[in-house]
């Protein structure tokens, strides 16, 4: 049966059942709505400060995923294609399957289709009176840290870490709850925060200052409520109806309300880790979920077996390299090299085309010619620019017009739960590459992971440039070569971008029409097409659009083609692209051109480029 016919016999069984409620019938999207690759099958509720919706939604396959829909039309971070991205990078979130934007009776909605997470709602197994040991329960908490540990790398805060924004299954946790988050907050009127619960708030949240800090708080009690079954300072019969009551509670030590309870005793290290976590004062409270899980992990026994397994659930049990091509990459072990068709799916560029070609490939692919002409290949090249105009896909590109050995890395990939833990990676990576050279490694997002020192208050942080730093040091002599992707160049560590580590600096800017017109050809290209596509006028409907852009197009238009059984047509694309959405807006478009003459105007620059346009990212 398929799976429209299946939709058609549920709206009748709901319909004669009055099933649906009127908060359903009032929902924007009815049963058997159409969302991309997703069909509605039903509607779950309203929530957030968006008003948001959710819904229950399915493939053609018939696997279950829930969608998010943004519905007031303002500005939402869950939304955003930064944390869809980031989703993806931890297993303590869930994925990301799809994000875009819709028209429902003329009006644009976004929209987000996570994986169904399974499990419950660690509010239900609470309230339930399940509680947990010290040993137990920080192992739920350090995976809720790994998700926030992602989004802070990239200045996001959840705001709204409690148990029912957390499933379990098993001793596996997932963080949801993402309508609160927000950069960092400091008295901004317009966050909202009358619909977060206020024993996980942190005293300055009522102040409406949330940041990495405020989560710390938030997640010191939630483990906390692991352990006693109840929020911190709170008693069962206790009703607090003000802030300043909340407050009055508050005074109490931490470690006297640990003491409450007799049946779950802690031992001094513990209510000192939980002090620290709940401290009233600001100041007071560890730096960073980084150093959190340091302290969170020297405290267990690494000979607890299943605290191992748990640590590999947060964190991943593989080196990088394994991770990213399938196997172990040490010495005699064949690494996958990447096949596709290389430069030809990449419009323009030509200059970086043939910087790559000439000055990397060849004298990486020629190690026996370039001893002999003392050719030395650059250590790296950073491509900045706008999201979406094609960074890390030229990259991947480039390792397929190479064949050489090739690694994405994330700044998830690196993060590590031991002190100095990430430190020991980058050593691992870099050494691993060198056993398997001509390596080439790209850093997606390497603001992620090399921020400016003299930003960051973590000192593991700055080790951890540090330690990348020395890597960087000429790796092309042990034949490695560094591509470094970023939004934001401005960011990163100025060590980082000297000559004699990222060689080149090249600005990736939006398409220009030639470019645009490109994109069209190479993404219709062994699709049904009729006669009548004009990719002139096209390239002039798609002014502002990045290359993303105009892939989600033709994929959207193909679906559509494809469901009316016709080749894609102009009529067909031109009614898509208004519904696509542009992913760089005009002032960002003016943010992203300030930074690159912010880069141009550095001193000691010799390869500042500003070339062409790709097919996507």
């Amino acid at each position: 049966m398929l799976i429209f016919e299946k939709i058609e016999i549920w709206e009748e069984l709901l319909l004669f059942n009055d099933w649906l409620n009127e908060t359903e019938m009032n929902a924007t999207l009815n049963i058997g709505h159409e969302v991309g690759n997703f069909i509605v099958v039903k509607y779950l509720k309203t929530y957030g400060l968006n008003n948001a919706e959710s819904y229950r939604v399915t493939d053609a396959e018939g696997n279950d995923a829930i969608m998010k829909l943004m519905v007031d039309g303002c500005s939402s971070l869950e939304f955003s294609q930064e944390v869809c991205e980031l989703m993806s990078q931890t297993k303590a979130m869930p994925s990301v399957m799809e994000h875009g934007v819709i028209n429902v009776n003329c009006i644009d909605y976004k929209f987000m289709v996570r994986e169904s997470v399974d499990g419950v709602k660690l509010s239900e197994l609470l309230d339930m009176g399940i509680t947990y040991t010290w040993e137990e329960a920080v192992p739920i908490v350090m995976q809720v840290l790994a998700a926030l540990a992602v989004l802070h790398r990239k200045g996001i805060f959840h705001n709204d870490v409690n148990p029912s924004n957390v499933i379990l299954d098993d001793f596996t946790a997932t963080l949801i709850g993402l309508s609160h988050l927000s950069p960092e907050t400091r008295g901004r009127i317009n966050f909202v925060t009358k619909d977060l619960n206020p024993w996980y708030m942190a005293p300055e949240t009522f102040r409406r200052r949330f940041n990495a800090k405020t989560d710390i708080f938030s997640v010191g009690a939630l483990l906390y409520r692991l352990m006693f079954g109840i929020e911190p300072w709170r008693t069962p019969d206790m009703e607090v109806s003000s802030v300043s009551e909340l407050r009055e509670v508050r005074r109490i030590p931490v470690d006297e309300i640990c003491d409450r309870n007799p049946n779950r005793q802690l031992d001094e290290h513990q209510k000192l880790i939980l002090s620290r976590m709940l401290a009233q004062d600001y100041e007071d409270r560890y730096a960073s979920v980084e150093e959190v899980m340091e302290v969170l992990v020297a405290g267990l026994s690494k000979e607890d077996s299943r605290w191992e397994e748990e640590r590999e659930k947060a964190i991943g049990g593989t080196t990088i390299l394994e991770r990213e091509v399938g196997k172990k990459l040490t010495t005699g072990a064949e690494v996958e090299q990447k096949a596709g068709n290389g430069f030809a799916d990449v419009a323009g560029l030509e200059n970086v085309k043939t910087l790559l070609a000439d000055e990397v490939m060849f004298v990486l692919k020629n190690p026996e010619k370039a001893k002999q002409y003392r050719l030395k290949a650059p250590n790296g090249m950073l491509f900045y620019g706008p999201p979406g105009c094609g960074k890390t896909y030229v990259a991947e590109k480039f390792a397929q017009e190479s064949r050489l050995n090739f690694v994405m890395i994330k700044a998830s990939d690196l993060g590590s739960i031991y002190i100095h833990g990430t430190q020991g990676k980058i050593k691992e990576l870099f050494d691993e590459a060198a056993a398997k050279a001509p390596t080439v490694l790209c850093f997606d997002e390497l603001d992620g992971m090399v921020p400016d020192r003299s930003k960051v208050t973590s000192e593991s942080a700055a080790g951890e440039v540090n330690e990348f730093l020395s890597q960087l040091n000429n790796c092309s002599d042990r034949g490695i070569f560094v591509i470094g992707t970023t939004n934001r160049p401005n960011m990163i560590d100025p060590a980082v971008l000297r000559s004699g580590r990222m060689d080149h600096l090249i600005y990736i800017p939006m398409p220009d029409a030639e470019a645009r017109k490109e994109l069209f050809r190479i993404h219709l290209l062994g699709r049904p097409q009729a006669e009548d596509i004009d990719l002139d006028a096209l390239a002039g409907l798609t002014d502002g659009y990045v290359a993303s852009d105009i892939e989600l197009i033709v994929n959207k238009t193909a679906l559509a083609a494809a469901k009316k059984d016709v080749p894609l047509s102009q009529e067909l694309l031109k009614e898509r692209i208004p519904m696509i959405r542009k992913s760089v807006s005009e002032s960002d478009r003016e943010t992203y051109e300030a930074v690159r003459q912010q880069m141009e105007s550095k001193p000691k620059r010799e390869e500042r480029r500003r070339i062409g346009f790709v097919t996507g990212q």
